[in-house]
């Protein structure tokens, strides 16, 4: 069957001398490997600038659904990127959130998720500030997708805890700052106006409290889950 997609480069690796070996979240497959030959003519060599992680791209393909790695027959940019991959902050952030999507995304196609993912790394490129907000929103929100989204039982309480195992923000006179964060960002979306998560205040000792109760609840739920290598390189970006 002849494919035609959409999709987002996450990660690519060197195969054998010049070739690549690339794994792309595309809308209507879902995870696919792509193998892309070396630089044996201009055509391969625009083919491998495509595929660098971050890049929105137009994929044809036959799908051999017997093959683990497909190989495409035409590709080329789908959205032109204009900072996001060479900005270090943005580049920091992209790469944190492509790491801990690839962990965590099933292998089965979700239209909904790639655009989520999609709109995000759009955001993110064309932000000029608050971009840090853009990572937290990515982080509750992409629990939306693998089954655990947060409720907010908390009633607009000023203390709020956040109940790892049940999922649950709840009012308590001793909750964290970071709990309040999540519930901040729960509500939180990524259009124009009142909600906008680029709104929302945020100081680095709060924004740390959020991250570790998030990637503790990611661990609770997502079997196997591994703190992303990445985030040692967002660390030195934030100075944390």
């Amino acid at each position: 069957m002849i494919r035609k997609t959409e999709g987002i480069v996450l990660r690519t690796f060197k195969h054998q001398d010049s070739n690549l070996i690339a794994r792309v979240f595309t809308r209507e497959s879902g995870l696919q490997t792509f193998l892309i030959p070396g630089h044996r003519s201009s055509k391969s060599r625009a083919r491998h600038s495509f595929f660098q992680p971050l890049s929105i791209i137009e994929l044809v393909y036959q799908e051999r659904p017997n093959r683990d790695i497909q190989k495409p027959q035409e590709s080329k940019l789908a959205r032109n990127l204009f900072q996001i991959q060479s900005h270090p902050v943005k580049l920091s952030l992209g790469l944190a959130m492509l790491e801990l999507f690839g962990d965590t995304v099933g292998e089965e196609e979700d239209p909904a998720h790639y655009d989520f993912l999609h709109d995000l790394i759009l955001r993110l490129d064309e932000a000029e500030e608050k971009l840090i907000q853009l990572f937290l929103h990515f982080l509750v929100h992409h629990t939306r997708f693998l089954g655990f989204f947060p409720h907010d039982d908390s009633g607009g309480s000023a203390q709020v805890s956040f109940d790892l195992s049940e999922g649950t923000l709840r009012p308590d006179a001793t909750g964290s700052k970071g709990a309040a964060l999540i519930r901040a960002f729960l509500h939180s979306h990524l259009g124009e106006g009142e909600g906008n998560c680029q709104q929302i205040r945020v100081i680095n000792e709060d924004k740390r409290d959020m991250i570790r109760l998030l990637f503790d609840y990611y661990r609770m739920h997502v079997t196997g889950f591994r703190y992303p290598q990445t985030m040692r390189v967002f660390a030195e970006v934030f100075g944390d």
